[in-house]
């Protein structure tokens, strides 16, 4: 009787621990782009990498959220980190980390950033946080790209973020500021 109870004593504890540190667990992998301009501005942007789901998804792109408030990736809401203020599709944007978020359609994109970090999905999305909106041609790509991919592009002026999924890709270019002296 001793052993069981001593087994029991044993095991309860670390079985409730076990509950207290369950989490949902990560659909896709997570992606990274980071860029260092010749300012010394440092891009990062930390994004889920969601995939297309079937050969049906390349034909008909049924697994991007058309016209709909998407996390701009998956699972967390992406994020991107300046570490000085830059023009971000011709908006300042302050130097700091902000979530990213898109409504995407067949011609026309709004990526939309936002000043709430640590979001999962697009639950917590509040408006009021906005920093501002851009509208961003839908361009095609020339192949499918099963995975959502973000690349920060060399550009002799700063850099491009790139964004491509299944054949459609977005371009936000990334400048110093105007008034910049360096």
């Amino acid at each position: 009787m001793r052993k069981y109870i001593a087994l029991l004593l044993f095991i309860f504890p670390f079985s409730l621990h076990a509950q207290d540190i369950k989490h949902k667990p990560r659909k896709s992998e997570t992606g990274m782009a980071t860029h260092k301009m010749e300012d010394g501005t440092y891009v990062k942007v930390t994004y889920g990498r969601p995939k297309m789901k079937s050969d049906f998804d390349k034909k008909f792109g049924v697994s991007v959220p058309w016209r709909k408030i998407w996390r701009f990736g998956d699972d967390d809401a992406t994020e991107i980190t300046i570490t000085k203020d830059v023009m971000f599709g011709g908006e300042l944007l302050e130097e700091g980390t902000y979530s990213l978020y898109a409504i995407p359609d067949t011609a026309e994109w709004t990526l939309i950033v936002n000043k709430a970090q640590g979001s999962w999905g697009t639950y917590k999305y509040n408006k009021n946080e906005d920093v501002f909106r851009l509208k961003l041609p839908a361009l095609n790509s020339f192949r499918i790209f099963q995975k959502f991919s973000i690349f920060l592009q060399d550009d002799p002026e700063g850099c491009n973020l790139v964004a491509i999924w299944e054949r459609i890709s977005i371009v936000v270019p990334i400048r110093k500021p105007e008034d910049s002296e360096e």
